[in-house]
């Protein structure tokens, strides 16, 4: 069993592996999906995948909210630990906003694209009509998605860096095995 004090729990763990690669696949690959598709399994993908993330990190948050997380490793600097927490608390923002902003700017899209107006969540629901709020919807999705990017890319370069510069085992907080 983890030791809390050392690791994450199994549950946070695991949340944070499948809602990363959930991300990972929509900020890198998501645009590509809408953009691209000539039916509706993209835009539908893109869809599904956006409803799990949101509904996993609401589970995150509660188990987050109900089970400590151990304590960071102590040679950390206090900046370190700032910016950790900040680029944290971003991430959750992005896991909540990316798919909110992507279901109000749905309207304005399935309005340009049949294949995007096709789209259903798990092939089984229709994507809940919003009202349509203009292009804003979109600018914000496209914004959020880029800022996450950059910190995906900055969260695995300091995960990396602790593990192999510092050798403070920081990646053994997040580990599966």
């Amino acid at each position: 069993m983890s030791n809390p004090t050392i690791s994450y729990s199994k549950g946070a763990i695991w949340l944070h592996w499948l809602i990363a690669a959930l991300m990972i696949t929509m900020l890198f690959f998501g645009e590509d999906m809408i953009r691209h598709a000539t039916g509706s399994f993209y835009p539908s993908l893109h869809v599904s995948l956006g409803v799990s993330i949101l509904v996993l990190s609401l589970v995150r948050i509660w188990w987050r909210l109900t089970h400590p997380a151990p304590a960071l490793p102590a040679t950390m600097k206090n900046w370190e630990k700032i910016v950790s927490e900040t680029t944290h608390i971003l991430f959750y923002v992005l896991m909540i906003g990316l798919p909110l902003s992507g279901l109000m700017s749905f309207s304005t899209e399935s309005a340009k694209d049949v294949a995007v107006a096709g789209a259903s969540v798990f092939g089984a629901l229709p994507v809940p009509a919003l009202p349509n709020i203009g292009g804003i919807g979109g600018i914000i999705h496209g914004f959020g998605a880029k800022i996450g990017q950059i910190l995906v890319i900055l969260h695995v370069l300091a995960a990396l860096k602790h593990q192999f510069w510092d050798r403070d085992n920081l990646l053994k907080r997040m580990s599966p095995l």
